[in-house]
């Protein structure tokens, strides 16, 4: 959701920078109260308007001609190192100049020392103090300083009065990596009206408001701006499943569901996980067949991993939806791709029953072997399988074959020579001499 965004320098060597990263620092407080027009204006008519002195101008002359035209940043930036500024606003205007240099240089630390030290004399026009104000604000915000980042934000708020979509952004950003949410959402909602303002609607300043929420717990929040969000910007594609996750954190099945489908039918959903939770949810709506369908149809896509688990969670569904013929096909399939032993004997286990319930016994007992062959947690409860599986095919020979195995197992003994009686009470009926 964050990116480090880079320097861009022009001609009139102003420089403006976004960036985010991290930190734990506390911040400062800032001043929204802005000064009316009036009051800035006042500012300006009150400002104090010089020049450079002849001397230091011949050089910012040639230091701007050989970044612009010869691209020589380092040559710029020894021709204003030495331009030996005495008075204080030559020195402030030729740091201002310097600190550009240095940025465009990468030189940062020594960049933001320089235009802080001209924003912080306060000498220059009023237009030239606001930008290195700013400049100041944005290279600590590069250099993760984002205590010194506000400070000069807010300063720059209170010179100026602009009500700046970006600066709010930049100011809500800076909240968030130090980690103070709840002072994320103030600038965050002045970036969206100052936007509005603009005729212009910003997806990043929900973002920072969707993620100070979510990491402050507060998914009810959180929630309501995905909604508004998706009121203004509806083309978003990833907050459709967000929204539909934060649902799930509530746990609004229902509304979970139905978002996470419009989603999905406007193919806005396109990672694994995504469309593993529609399943879920189909799941949890009572919707099994559909939970079933949705995974195997993603799995067969290569949307999803051919993993034991993921083939395990169809069959569980077809299960749910009585479909247990479907089921044990992919019990079978999540048997080939279990690399434990164990759980292979499992899948095997969970597909002969699937076929004893789907009334293919003679492909339950196939399974229950494959079970067996694989070392299968508690044989003797198998044993039984296969006894059920033989017992309704009417096949009482084979049935009482193995539920003789099965006596040899304490834990099914009783039910076994239960079982037993009854295969042979059964046979007689029928005629069958065991």
């Amino acid at each position: 959701m964050h990116k480090k965004l880079t320097t861009l320098l022009s001609a009139s060597v102003l420089c403006s920078v976004m960036a985010v990263a991290s930190a734990t620092v506390h911040a400062q407080e800032i001043n929204y109260n802005l000064p009316s027009a009036e009051q800035v204006q006042a500012a300006k008519d009150a400002r104090r308007n010089q020049v450079v002195s002849e001397r230091v101008g011949r050089r910012l002359i040639k230091a701007l001609d050989m970044y612009t035209e010869q691209e020589d940043v380092k040559g710029a930036i020894a021709e204003l190192e030495a331009a030996g500024a005495r008075d204080s606003f030559d020195v402030a205007y030729v740091n201002r100049f310097l600190g550009n240099l240095y940025a465009a240089d990468e030189q940062f630390d020594r960049a933001i020392q320089l235009v802080k030290q001209a924003a912080d004399s306060n000498e220059l026009g009023w237009s030239d103090h606001a930008s290195v104000l700013k400049l100041t604000a944005d290279l600590a915000l590069q250099t993760e300083q984002y205590k010194l980042a506000l400070e000069y934000y807010g300063k720059w708020l209170q010179f100026t009065g602009e009500r700046d979509a970006d600066v709010f952004m930049r100011i809500a950003n800076a909240f968030y990596e130090l980690k103070q949410f709840d002072k994320v959402i103030r600038p965050a909602d002045l970036s969206i009206a100052a936007f509005r303002e603009k005729g212009e609607e910003n997806r990043n300043p929900y973002i920072l408001k969707i993620a100070s929420y979510y990491e402050s717990q507060k998914y009810a929040e959180a929630i309501k701006v995905l909604e508004t969000g998706l009121e203004v910007l509806p083309g978003e594609k990833g907050w459709w499943s967000q929204l539909g996750m934060m649902y799930m954190l509530v746990e609004d099945m229902g509304k979970a569901l139905q978002t996470m489908e419009i989603a999905y039918l406007a193919g806005y959903l396109d990672k694994e996980n995504q469309f593993k939770a529609l399943a879920q949810l189909y799941s949890n709506n009572l919707i099994p067949y559909k939970a079933a369908t949705t995974m195997l149809k993603h799995i067969e896509a290569g949307d999803i991993e051919k993993t034991m688990r993921n083939y395990q969670m169809v069959a569980s569904s077809f299960e749910q939806s009585r479909d247990f013929d479907k089921a044990a096909v992919q019990f079978e399939k999540a048997a080939q791709y279990a690399e434990a032993r164990e759980d292979k004997a499992d899948m095997y286990r969970r597909q002969g029953n699937a076929y004893i319930r789907a009334e293919e016994y003679t492909k339950a007992v196939a399974a229950l072997l494959k079970a067996l062959e694989n070392d299968v947690e508690n044989p003797g409860r198998v044993y039984m399988s296969i006894t059920e599986a033989h017992f309704y095919n009417n096949n009482f020979r084979e049935a009482l074959k193995y539920v003789q195995e099965a006596k040899k197992f304490s834990n099914e003994r009783r039910n076994a020579s239960s079982w037993e009686q009854y295969i042979r009470s059964k046979a007689s009926n029928r005629g069958i001499t065991l």
